[in-house]
């Protein structure tokens, strides 16, 4: 569909994903509930920020707690949180 990106390969046993693409306002407790949608619990949430301003730079890495959530949080790859669509893809 319209901003979905082809995802990588997974890894084998894949337990984490990328998200990129965020709305600046999205915190941990909006990526949860995001995910939830879909039935997957996260186990942890970590934003990537500048290195000098310590800004976020609208992404970041979800782990969860076992690769049957990780599948399911990764079918939300284009999907909007906080009105922005969500890009998604495999990572370890």
């Amino acid at each position: 569909g319209a901003g979905k990106t082809a995802m990588s390969e997974k890894p084998e046993g894949c337990l984490k994903l990328f998200i990129g693409n965020l709305n600046y306002e999205a915190g941990q407790e909006e990526v949860e509930k995001f995910f939830a949608s879909v039935e997957s619990e996260v186990k942890t949430v970590r934003f990537i920020h500048h290195k000098d301003s310590g800004d976020p730079k609208g992404c970041g890495y979800v782990e969860f707690w076992n690769t049957e959530a990780c599948d399911k949080a990764a079918t939300l790859n284009g999907k909007k949180l906080l009105g922005r669509p969500i890009r998604i893809d495999w990572t370890d």
